[in-house]
């Protein structure tokens, strides 16, 4: 007995082992798959595993050793088990996934990905998502609140640590790319400033529709994106290093997939469809360990730069006891846990590869108390074990209880990674009781406890490096939250005795006030007997600091108005806000720069200007859902939108968006609208005018010589007229052999042959309703200056009557300037054309397109080609 206490006072009292920050912990390991195919990377570490005995000793290690064979009563044990929910909707398409594996990782391999294969990995994602999101789920009750913290505590929890490293890093990565550019706020969707394929806008929608949270902020939507993004990147890149690189470039099946990822100890268990998390083994229930967990593994040594063999045997049993998932007695317990996080931070200070800003950033170290460790050995506990460990006890002649099956036993590394992941989340410097009942919850089946909630925290650990008089007043202290915390109003005078000098505004390791917990906590009668107490109501929670190690990083410069708003209790804020308590928190008074969201701004749902990606993607929503009283409103909505954020994103998929609808819809308030749009968007700039073709050509003969009978050598008769010509201009003019033209009228005749002998249009008077035709006329004959002289003159006289007509002139003379000209003047007065039926069945009839003509296309094309020049090259 006084052996076990002695270990449990040292593990309880040494501070000479932790396990660093929750940056530097991501670090403790690096590791890839189980699979033999993966040697060939040289990126990732190699897994070491057991399938022998170690024969050490007959007691817990004798577990590590247990592969289970391929027996139906493995498949038994799992169905029994609790299976995750299957999920109708999810925030990506098989598509996008299909993207992410064209362009992710090992862009060297040629070889692609089946469309069963995409289609299979998108089914196993949907696991993953749903592990993250519901750890995220419980993790945002605390603040009431789902932001990129949640979600990357999240990632740790559910992978492993090196995987873990890779998605957080994504996180990282999509968070700086989408700050850094900020300037596009409005011009970008969030994905395409995140650098992401899958869409952030369908995971936040994602988010709300399966209630993570009551609040979700961006942050949170976008960190979920990248890791999802990354993880299946991770999972491309495991899959193209198990295949030979001479495998040729045939397509990657399903059943390879199958095969990569039942061999890969971190991705299996993430990936099967159980509610408990299976952790550290594969799909053969072999444990592994990533390689270099072990200093030794890549030639590093101990600061005395020598490494004997008795520490090499050292280390390696306790690596190996690591994969131990039962133990025998609270010490042996107890001593594993204490070397291993022993271990753990000699890693993190000697690995090379660690970023020296990380090293820099080094918090105290994580201790254990006693009743994680009692707690820990109730679900690690074995009966028989115990027996072989004190040979005084006689094991049980029956049992009241099933033991679980080793396939439902995580190892004791797994334990311990879950379990301080929670504790860093929280920013203790302690693993609790509480901590491995989350963990319990979380890796074995049939468990579960509620979300850990808001309320003050004994970090004892704190008190070891102060004397015995500091240590006393903390103790002092915490007595004094814990008797507020009770919801005992008859005790607050002695409470606020007990909390030291600063009374009734003293903070805590979390840097909150007794009156912020009783906020959160929504009791009424506290806040009520801490306000006449004096409390005062708009002290904020400090920034993170050696005082305060505990504070979480959202919660900086809240104060208890923000937590009584995030938690809900509205009697509560109208106590404060009675009282007097600022709105704005404490954005009012604070001298240093303050970025928190104030109370108002939490309990307001503030109008925000839409967002150009945000109005196209709400448009084509409600469009394809044919909710058209929505397509109406949303069209409404568009003069909003600043012309300064039109952007390449409006081109290239707005317009088409608009005008499929325009194609579609016989709604006329809403073709109004449209057309109301596409005026706005071309603007009230003057349509660009047709120039001249300065070439001029030179007087072939006289004008006296026109249509004269005496000295032509050549007559046309036209409309029963007869017309005489010369037979060297015509020559000279055409190489054309014969002529048929009996469709001409004569004037038109006339002013062509009047261009031919005056070598230009200066003297040509020629009426508007002839202009058509001969506009028709130099087309034939190809007289490019006399048709473009046609052109402007039509552009001249162009009207709401005859628009159309000139239209279909220039389409099917080929005038496309004046055509041009036409599409730009239907934009300008499109509302009103809308009106008349003879634009209608230019754009709707089906003879249009029998001439040839597709208007609605052409006008597409002319309005991104104005709005490509005004509003985006311009800004460049």
């Amino acid at each position: 007995v006084n052996r076990r206490t002695k270990t449990l006072e040292d593990l309880t009292l040494d501070s000479g082992y932790g396990a660093g920050d929750s940056c530097r912990s991501l670090s403790l390991s690096s590791s890839k798959s189980n699979s033999q195919a993966f040697t060939s990377s040289q990126h990732r570490g190699n897994w070491w595993y057991y399938s022998g005995s170690m024969n050490s000793r007959n007691n817990s290690w004798d577990t590590v050793n247990t592969v289970l064979p391929e027996d139906p009563e493995v498949a038994d044990i799992f169905s029994k088990c609790p299976k995750l929910p299957d999920l109708e909707e999810y925030p990506w398409t098989e598509e996008d996934i299909g993207k992410i594996l064209r362009k992710g990782k090992g862009d060297g391999n040629t070889r692609t990905f089946s469309q069963e294969a995409v289609r299979r990995l998108s089914q196993l994602l949907r696991r993953a998502l749903i592990r993250l999101s519901r750890e995220a789920q419980r993790l945002s009750v605390m603040h009431s609140k789902c932001t990129r913290f949640e979600v990357q505590s999240a990632i740790k929890l559910i992978q492993s640590w090196s995987l873990s490293e890779s998605c957080v890093l994504a996180t990282v990565k999509a968070l700086s790319l989408y700050s850094m550019s900020a300037g596009d706020g409005l011009r970008k969707g969030k994905s395409a400033r995140c650098g992401l394929t899958f869409s952030v806008g369908r995971f936040f929608r994602w988010m709300v529709d399966t209630r993570i949270s009551v609040r979700i902020h961006e942050y949170a939507a976008i960190s979920l994106t990248a890791c999802m993004e990354n993880l299946v990147e991770e999972i491309k890149a495991r899959v193209l290093a198990s295949q030979s690189p001479d495998g040729g470039g045939g397509e990657i099946s399903a059943e390879i997939l199958e095969m990569v990822i039942n061999n890969d100890a971190e991705l299996w268990g993430v990936l099967q469809p159980y509610e408990h998390l299976i952790c550290g083994k594969n799909a053969n229930g072999v444990l592994s360990l990533p390689a270099y967990f072990s200093p030794y593994n890549d030639g590093s040594v101990c600061s005395d730069g020598r490494a004997d063999a008795y520490a090499q045997l050292e280390l390696r049993t306790l690596e190996q006891s690591l994969l131990a998932t039962c133990v025998g007695s609270i010490s042996e317990l107890s001593d594993l846990v204490s070397r291993a996080m022993h271990h753990m931070q000699c890693l993190n200070t000697i690995r090379p590869g660690m970023s020296p800003i990380r090293q820099t950033r080094q918090q105290q170290p994580i201790s254990w108390s006693p009743d994680a460790l009692h707690t820990l050995y109730y679900f690690l506990r074995c009966p028989q074990m115990e027996s072989m460990e004190n040979p005084n006890l006689d094991p049980p002649r029956m049992t009241l209880n099933n033991e679980r099956p080793f396939m439902l036993l995580p190892p004791l590394m797994e334990w311990m990674r879950v379990a301080i992941t929670y504790a860093e989340h929280r920013r203790s410097l302690t693993v609790d009781s509480d901590d491995i009942r989350q963990t319990a919850r979380l890796l074995l089946p049939g468990l579960d406890c509620e979300p850990r909630q808001l309320k003050p925290e004994c970090c004892f650990s704190s008190f070891r490096r102060l004397d015995a008089k500091a240590a006393t007043e903390r103790f002092q202290q915490d007595l004094g939250f814990r008797m507020l915390n009770c919801g005992r109003t008859d005790l607050i005078n002695q409470a606020i005795d007990a909390l030291g000098p600063d009374g009734v505004n003293t903070m805590d390791d979390q840097g909150m006030t007794p009156l912020m917990y009783a906020c959160a906590a929504g009791d009424e009668a506290m806040v009520q007997m801490l306000i006449d107490a004096g409390a005062n109501l708009d002290i904020p929670v400090p920034s993170t600091s050696p005082r305060y190690p505990s504070v979480h990083p959202d919660s900086r410069h809240w104060t208890a108005l923000t937590f009584a708003v995030l938690h809900g209790h509205i009697s509560v804020v109208q106590l404060l806000l009675d009282a007097g308590a600022h709105v704005e928190g404490s954005a009012v008074n604070s001298g240093e720069d303050n970025y928190a969201e104030t109370p108002l701004q939490l309990a307001s749902a503030a109008g925000v200007p839409w967002k150009l990606h945000v109005w196209i993607e709400s448009l084509r929503t409600t469009f394809y859902q044919s909710r058209y009283s929505v397509v109406q409103t949303l069209l409404r909505e568009f003069v909003t939108i600043k012309e300064e954020d039109y952007n390449e994103e409006l081109v290239n998929e707005g317009l088409q968006l608009m005008f499929d609808i325009l194609k579609t819809s016989k709604n006329d308030s809403i073709n109004q609208q449209l057309a109301s749009i596409f005026t706005h968007c071309y603007g009230t700039s003057p349509i660009p005018s047709i120039p001249e073709i300065r070439k001029t050509l030179p007087a072939r003969l006289d004008p006296h010589f026109l249509n004269n009978k005496e000295m032509s050598d050549v007559t046309f008769l036209v409309e029963g007229k007869l017309f005489y010509a010369h037979k060297v201009l015509l020559v000279t003019a055409s190489n054309s052999a014969g002529l048929t033209a009996s469709h001409l009228a004569f004037f038109p005749f006339q002013m062509l042959m009047q261009y031919l002998y005056y070598g230009g249009t200066e003297s040509m008077e020629i009426p508007t309703t002839d202009i058509l035709e001969l506009l028709s006329a130099a087309s034939l004959f190809q007289l490019d200056g006399l048709q473009r002289h046609c052109e402007i003159l039509c552009a001249q006289t162009i009207s709401m009557e005859n628009s159309v007509n000139i239209y279909k002139y220039a389409k099917i003379h080929n005038a496309p300037e004046l055509a041009s000209f036409c599409e730009g003047f239907f934009l300008k007065h499109m509302s009103a054309l809308l009106e008349q039926d003879s634009f209608k069945q230019l754009i709707y009839s089906r003879n249009s397109k029998v001439q040839g003509l597709d208007p609605l296309r052409d006008l597409q094309t002319a309005l991104a080609g104005r709005l490509h020049s005004v509003y985006v090259t311009s800004r460049v």
